[in-house]
């Protein structure tokens, strides 16, 4: 079975300690969540790609105050605290260093964005950093147009989500971890055990800037960002 998410590959798991699981984007530290029992050699009925989501997610704080340097205040999206505490770690981290003030904000429904855009616009934040999880990447043409009217830039977990209005997009390269999924599934066919296949990372990751909506947000994305862009939408 191939398992989207960490979610996915727990519910899986609970169902089934035989049955060879390919966990497609693992967003946790395996080996804390129980999935295996080191990443050389997992130990168990799971394999696949493992995401670093909580590292990542303070890596894209660093990209948006990289892209918006004037703004010192910036606003952290997440469902709660208790579901994304480690990528909130991650981000207050990186902000200290980048000696920035992070306001995190809660939402875990689309029906909930726009109380949550109205608080960030209360509080004064000037920029915004949107916590990898499946529910927002499922909603952020939604996420992109409320923090355009709210004059915020936004920086999302996949390169795609800047192509749905969002400033900037930074993750893996999606193409290639689907591919590297395919690939544990067609050894899995063959007779290997997932126990024995290495869990592995992303090794390419892609940076996209919207340009339209730097415009819209009256922002001039620095000459420094854009070189470093893989994808720059005119």
């Amino acid at each position: 079975m191939i398992a989207v998410s960490s979610w996915g590959v727990r519910a899986v798991q609970e169902a089934s300690q035989t049955t060879p699981i390919v966990g497609s984007f693992i967003g946790v530290d395996p080996i804390a969540a129980g999935f295996a029992t080191s990443l050389a050699r997992p130990g168990s009925n799971i394999t696949g790609i493992v995401m670093l989501a909580p590292e990542l997610d303070g890596k894209r704080v660093d990209v948006l105050h990289q892209t918006v340097p004037s703004a010192p205040r910036i606003a952290a999206l997440a469902r709660s605290r208790q579901l994304e505490a480690s990528n909130l770690a991650e981000m207050e981290k990186a902000a200290i260093q980048a000696d920035l003030e992070l306001i995190t904000f809660y939402a875990a429904a689309p029906e909930e964005f726009p109380a949550a855009f109205v608080k960030m616009r209360e509080a004064g934040v000037e920029a915004l950093a949107i916590s990898s999880v499946p529910e927002f990447a499922g909603n952020a043409a939604t996420l992109a147009a409320e923090a355009i009217a709210s004059r915020l830039p936004t920086v999302c977990e996949w390169d795609w989500m800047a192509h749905e209005g969002c400033l900037l997009g930074y993750g893996p390269d999606l193409a290639e971890l689907r591919k590297r999924t395919a690939d544990y599934v067609v050894q899995i066919f063959r007779g290997a055990s997932p126990g024995e296949l290495p869990l592995e990372q992303p090794t390419h990751f892609k940076f996209t800037v919207n340009l339209k909506t730097a415009a819209a947000l009256g922002l001039t994305v620095p000459p420094s960002v854009l070189a470093r862009a893989d994808e720059v939408i005119e």
